[in-house]
This record gives structure tokens, C-alpha cells and sequence, in this order.
């Protein structure tokens, strides 16, 4: 699998995952306050992420160049 496809995969599944959970915080469908920690929690991990993998594409650019 090329890792530019492999890259972008994992972007769009973070992005979806994002929007979802911001719509499950938007509409007030949490139902305790465990889940809300669990979904805040989720939210850090993809942010944490989408930043290495950017930085990472990043390096790889600027080798390439």
C-alpha cells in the first residue's frame, strides 16, 4: 500500500471520527458524564494523531525536495 494513500486514509477516518463526536457533543446526546470524559479523551488521542502524522508528511516532503 503506498503510504501517501495509507496517509490520507488515516486523515479522512480521523476527520470522520471528529465529526462525529462533535455532533454527539453538539446535540447534548451524551448520557453520562463518563462518556463525556471518554469522548474528550478520544477527541486529545485523534488531535495527538493528526498532528505526528502532519509533522511526519511534512519531513517526508522535505526530504523529497
Amino acid at each position: 500500500m503506498d503510504s501517501l494513500y495509507l496517509a490520507q486514509f488515516i486523515q479522512r477516518a480521523i476527520k470522520d471520527r471528529r465529526v462525529q463526536i462533535l455532533e454527539l457533543l453538539e446535540n447534548n446526546h451524551v448520557k453520562s458524564m463518563e462518556q463525556y470524559q471518554n469522548l474528550m479523551g478520544e477527541l486529545s488521542a485523534l488531535n495527538f494523531i493528526a498532528q505526528e502524522l502532519s509533522g511526519l508528511l511534512e519531513q517526508q516532503e522535505q526530504l523529497n525536495d
